[in-house]
C-alpha cells in the first residue's frame, strides 16, 4: 500500500526533469501572481499577464485542455483590467495635490480598501453562471474539439471566470471559490498527466487559504 503512489511520484520527478523554460516560467510567474494577490499587491497583475500567456500555449498545444486554454486567454485580458481597476483610486495623490506619476506599488495608488463580503445574491449569480456557463462551454467544446476532461474542464473554466471578477472587484470570498476550483484542477491535471501543474495547484490552495485570512484581517 505504501508504494501505491510511487508511479505518480516517478511521473512528477520525470516531469520536473523534462520541464522546459516555458514550463518553469508559467509556474513561477503563476505562483508569484497568487502570492502577491493574497498580499493585496498590485504587481500581481503583471505576473498574471506573463503566466497566462505562457500557460495558454501549454494548455492548447501540450495538454489539449481547450477550455483551460481559452480561460488563460481570458485571464490575460483580465490582468489588464485588474491593473486598471486596482490602480484607479488615486484619491491620496489628488488630496495632496500631487501630479507626479507614481510607481505601480506606491501606497497612494494601492487598490481601494473596499474588500467586501459577498451577498447571497452575488453567490447565487456566481453559482448560476458557473453551472450554466460550464454546461454551455462543455457542449460547445465537445462538439468541435477533442479535449481532455471536457466537462470538469468546462465547469472549472466557467467558475474561474466568475471568480476572477470577484478578485478584481475585491470580494473576500473569492479565495474560498479558488480553494474549491484549485482542488478540482488538482484532479484534472493529475488525470491528464500534468503532474507538475497539479503540484502547483496544491500550492495555490495553500496560498488561497492565506489570501482569505489576510484579506479578512483587512
Amino acid at each position: 500500500m505504501r508504494f501505491r503512489n510511487l508511479p505518480r511520484m516517478t511521473e512528477l520527478y520525470n516531469q520536473i526533469l523534462a520541464a522546459g523554460p516555458l514550463d518553469w516560467l508559467a509556474l513561477i510567474t503563476s505562483l508569484a501572481y497568487v502570492w502577491l494577490a493574497a498580499r493585496d499587491n498590485n504587481w500581481c497583475w503583471l505576473f498574471a499577464a506573463v503566466s497566462t500567456a505562457v500557460w495558454a500555449w501549454q494548455s492548447f498545444v501540450v495538454y489539449q485542455l481547450i477550455s483551460d486554454g481559452f480561460l488563460q486567454l481570458f485571464y490575460f485580458v483580465m490582468a489588464g483590467v485588474g491593473i486598471w481597476r486596482w490602480r484607479r483610486n488615486k484619491v491620496g495623490l489628488i488630496e495632496q495635490g500631487s501630479t507626479q506619476e507614481a510607481s505601480l506599488d506606491t501606497e497612494m495608488i494601492r487598490p481601494n480598501r473596499d474588500i467586501q463580503s459577498m451577498t447571497a445574491r452575488e453567490h447565487a449569480y456566481v453559482l448560476l453562471f458557473g453551472l450554466l456557463g460550464g454546461w454551455a462551454m462543455y457542449m460547445f467544446v465537445s462538439s468541435i474539439f477533442t479535449s481532455a476532461a471536457t466537462l470538469p474542464d468546462a465547469l472549472t473554466t466557467a467558475f474561474s471566470i466568475a471568480t476572477t471578477f470577484l478578485l478584481v472587484w475585491r470580494r473576500l470570498e473569492n479565495w474560498l471559490y479558488w480553494i474549491v476550483i484549485d482542488a478540482v484542477y488538482v484532479w484534472i491535471y493529475f488525470n491528464t498527466g500534468a503532474t507538475l501543474f497539479a503540484l502547483m495547484m496544491v500550492i495555490n490552495i495553500g496560498m488561497a487559504i492565506y489570501g482569505y485570512l489576510n484579506w479578512r484581517r483587512k
